[in-house]
């Protein structure tokens, strides 16, 4: 079993998102910090090293290295402004210096693949670089959501993510070689591939994507061994759907949706059991945005264009017990949120 967001390596301890907004998890909670160039409406994604100090960062558009500049051949990338998970790093495995960044455009966009750039961290004097291997296009016209989750193996990863307008997953391997070819596509019987998030479960058997415009999400089993996906169940007629986040445990689902956080007990049985789980907390939505588990093994709720973040303290814990906390942490002012918080493996 492994942490959705390695904090034994606090590589997921800086968080930068929305407009110059940021959290530092290095002292073991939640601390405002500012500095971000990020000037983002949704998708965004950061990395630290092994002692929680920020790499770089992007909206998957324009890298910025750890000084805060645009880090060198870092602009242009084919993520975008509009797309819900607009980029997502991964270390390539077994490397030291390299690091992917995996970028999914949005859905009006020019280019509107799955794509990836390398980024040497040991180049320009420890601030990095974007190589030559740049805006890679694995297949085009890919949904806004893409994920990472750890092979069975402990070394490797799957990059997943949907092809839009069809039922098609695609899982490809990221292994010390690079990206392995061609992908493994599962077809999952269901077409609702638009905005929302693409979440896995931290021990790797569980993606949920939401669907915003369909107002509905699909809970899916992975097979992190071999990266086939099949549907266990669609979950309709909610509102439009945003974010999505498993608790620690994986015992719970939380769902960011019109009416408000949306909790399903994913232990309670049948597919009907666990939709009669539903427990739903009112006027915790001003618009649905993002969730995130963090480093801390608490679950972080954006909200849309304030300077406060939301906080579900105890997410493995079923109805008001979890204890969401509205405006929980106060951004440093000048600060704000808007749709997205950065995605992490």
């Amino acid at each position: 079993m492994f942490c959705k967001i390695c904090s034994a390596q606090n590589e997921g301890n800086i968080w930068y998102f929305g407009f110059g907004a940021g959290l530092d998890f290095n002292s073991g909670t939640a601390v405002p910090i500012s500095g971000s160039q990020l000037s983002t409406r949704e998708g965004c994604a950061s990395i630290s090293d092994a002692s929680g100090d920020v790499l770089f960062y992007t909206d998957g558009m324009t890298v910025y290295d750890k000084s805060h500049g645009v880090m060198s051949n870092g602009t242009g990338l084919f993520g975008s402004d509009f797309s819900t998970q607009s980029a997502i790093i991964v270390k390539k495995p077994q490397s030291a210096t390299l690091y992917y960044i995996f970028t999914v455009d949005d859905k009006w966009g020019n280019h509107g693949g799955l794509s990836y750039s390398e980024i040497d961290i040991s180049l320009n004097g420890g601030l990095g670089a974007v190589t030559n291997l740049k805006n890679i296009e694995l297949f085009t016209d890919a949904a806004e959501k893409v994920t990472a989750i750890k092979h069975t193996n402990g070394s490797d990863f799957w990059i997943v993510a949907p092809q839009h307008t069809t039922d098609t997953y695609f899982s490809y391997l990221l292994t010390s070689t690079g990206i392995s070819l061609p992908a493994l596509q599962s077809n999952t019987s269901v077409v609702h591939n638009d905005r929302g998030y693409l979440s896995a479960s931290s021990d790797g058997t569980k993606i949920c994507a939401a669907y915003g415009n369909s107002n509905s999400f699909d809970l899916f089993n992975f097979d992190s061994s071999t990266g086939v996906l099949t549907l266990q169940f669609t979950r309709t007629n909610i509102g439009f759907v945003y974010g999505v986040a498993f608790s620690p445990n994986n015992s719970v689902l939380y769902v960011s949706a019109t009416q408000g956080i949306r909790q399903y007990d994913l232990t309670a049985g049948s597919t009907t059991a666990i939709f009669n789980s539903e427990h739903i907390f009112p006027g915790t939505i001003l618009e649905p945005t993002a969730l995130q588990l963090g480093p801390d093994h608490k679950i972080y709720h954006v909200n849309y264009n304030i300077p406060f973040i939301s906080r579900i303290n105890a997410p493995n814990l079923l109805g008001a017990l979890c204890n969401y906390q509205y405006n929980a942490v106060q951004l440093i002012d000048g600060t704000y949120s808007k749709h997205g918080l950065p995605s992490f493996f």
